[in-house]
């Protein structure tokens, strides 16, 4: 008997196949201005830059990094052999965050397919592809774009690995690409952590212990040597100091122990706030960011029964996270979480393609409409807050600087700001006489005033003052509005794509045009008589020895890499 298929039936198949694609397209040409149109390298981007230009190679790999930064060697390496290629640009300290987030995007949509309807694939195809987190660390130079990738690779090998049922030349692949993967990114040996224990627990459970052993050695044996050395030369390859520092800046961000009461209220908020981003209204409010956490585990609950295996192992990646965190040693936040939130997403699709298919009495428009509206948030978002995310502007102020640039003109700029115009202006055709780096103290704030003062008598004095959460006081500003004349101030240009809804970077910056030559102006004030505004008495109470520590300090190099006869001119100590 010949079985035809209808023109009915492939219509719709054809239909979701384009659909896919067209989504696959739309994620790239997202990621693609991401990329493109982003401003300078922001401060922490900007600290790893410095590291890969100031090094040789050996010094990049076995001397810990300066600026309080920490990375896997095998990000260091690729970023240093592609910056010796393409040279130092912006977009080539992007460029494999940029190819991990394409990479990312097809592997997600291979995982979707196997795991998902189709349409519940095409539902959780397109929350990825305009998913803020994946966007953002798509043209980010960290490795957490690569952590992605890699930990989507290491799902669907291990996937295929079980549907194929443990064939012997994919098992050793996988171990190879594991064993590998966990010299690039920290994320990817978090995520084979999860997944390393579930394979063997699915393959026990399904063909007994000596079986699985005998199949799946390979992998506990490379997956696990390999993983603890990177654990060891990535504990060994941090400054003493900067392992204090990165205790103290996430003794809050790791999750709590389970039996704490509070444990479980707190995961619910990490995963509401990170999956808020997928709204584009409402993300604050407890009641709507819960929604897709609903639907997350709801698309679990229903994954479980179809796909057993398949979910249990997407399952062990967030597992993984949790647990390490539990252990405080790998903090609980967005960024280093990128693998965990796209098996969430994988979750939300589920539950949406479920809606999508079922059918309440005669009732099927309704089911779909609800499942389409649930589509619409994250869409809405991507429009209404299009990529490049700024978070930061200090280019497009350096760039106006440089079209009103006068002979005696000089650039100062406040520690929040320091590293970015360190690491920009030469590509602004700023020589290091032309800038001057602010100290940064919080301990006593007339050091930072002293700085100012030693510009007094210039001119024309081009001011960037950091403002934001993370620098929560600029001193210098009010005190030179006091003793100098404020002639400009420049207004933000934001490179990208059209805004409907102004952005509001985190830490967007302010400059301005100072004149400090007149005399009566001066006698106002210096830095010992200017009386300090009282809003600086509880910042200063709550000053630690960290408020100064790596990127706000940018003349400070514990490696000694670098440190002499640079030529930069700053009005600190440079400490």
């Amino acid at each position: 008997m010949i079985v035809t298929t209808s023109a009915s039936t492939r219509t719709p198949e054809r239909s979701l196949g384009a659909a896919t694609w067209v989504v696959i397209a739309i994620g790239v040409a997202l990621r693609c201005v991401s990329y493109l149109r982003r401003d300078i390298l922001w401060l922490d981007e900007a600290a790893t830059a410095r590291n890969v230009v100031e090094r040789s190679l050996a010094e990049l790999l076995t001397v810990p990094l300066d600026y309080g930064q920490s990375a896997p060697k095998g990000f260091l390496l690729l970023e240093w052999l592609v910056t010796r290629v393409f040279g130092t640009s912006d977009l080539a300290f992007r460029f494999i965050p940029f190819a991990s987030g394409i990479a990312g995007l097809l592997i997600f949509a291979a995982i979707a397919r196997r795991l998902l309807t189709p349409l519940g694939a095409l539902a959780a195809l397109l929350f990825f592809s305009v998913g803020y987190w994946f966007l953002v660390y798509a043209a980010d130079t960290h490795p957490y774009g690569l952590d992605l990738a890699l930990s989507l690779a290491a799902l669907l090998l291990t996937i295929d690995l079980h549907r194929l049922g443990y064939p012997r030349r994919r098992v050793w692949a996988t171990a190879a690409f594991g064993a590998l993967a966990v010299w690039f990114s920290n994320g990817a040996l978090l995520a084979e952590f999860g997944l390393g224990a579930a394979l063997g627990a699915i393959a026990w459970r399904d063909r007994g212990l000596r079986t699985a052993l005998r199949d799946l050695w390979p992998i506990a044996a490379l997956w696990g040597a390999s993983a603890a050395a990177a654990v060891w030369v990535g504990v060994h390859s941090m400054f003493p100091a900067a392992r204090e520092f990165f205790a103290w800046a996430w003794q809050f961000g790791m999750v709590p122990v389970l039996r704490s009461p509070t444990a479980f209220r707190w995961l619910w908020g990490a995963w509401r706030s990170q999956l808020s981003f997928f709204h584009g209204w409402a993300v604050d409010d407890p009641v709507w960011t819960s929604l897709y956490v609903i639907l997350a585990l709801i698309g679990f609950v229903s994954l479980l029964p179809r796909r057993t295996r398949e979910a249990i192992l997407a399952a062990s990646v967030v597992a993984a996270y949790v647990v390490v965190s539990m252990a405080k040693q790998y903090p609980y936040d967005a960024r280093y979480l990128l693998a965990s939130l796209a098996v969430f997403v994988l979750g939300i699709g589920e539950a949406i393609g479920v809606l999508a298919s079922a059918a309440w009495g005669r009732a099927r428009a309704l089911p779909r409409a609800l499942a389409l509206l649930l589509c619409v948030p994250p869409v809405y978002r991507v429009i209404a807050y299009p990529p490049p995310y700024q978070w930061t502007v200090t280019g497009s102020y350096m760039a106006q600087i440089r079209e009103r640039w006068q002979p005696g003109d000089v650039v100062y700029a406040t520690y929040g700001r320091s590293l970015e115009v360190l690491n920009s202006a030469p590509r602004f055709g700023l020589r290091a006489q032309d800038y001057v780096l602010g100290p940064c103290d919080f301990t006593d704030p007339r050091h930072l005033l002293r700085a100012a003062d030693a510009l007094r008598g210039r001119r024309r004095v081009w001011v960037i003052v950091g403002t934001g959460r993370y620098f929560p006081y600029s001193p210098e500003y009010p005190y030179l509005r006091t003793i100098g004349v404020r002639r400009d101030s420049l207004p933000v240009r934001l490179p990208g794509s059209i805004r409907t809804v102004p952005p509001l970077p985190f830490d967007i910056g302010t400059a301005y045009l100072f004149d400090l030559s007149d005399s009566t102006r001066l006698s106002r004030a210096t830095a010992d008589t200017y009386e300090l505004s009282p809003l600086l008495r509880p910042i200063l109470r709550s000053v630690n020895k960290w408020n100064c520590y790596g990127v706000w300090s940018p003349l400070r190099r514990e490696s000694g890499i670098g440190t002499a006869g640079d030529g930069r001119r700053t009005t600190g100590d440079g400490r």
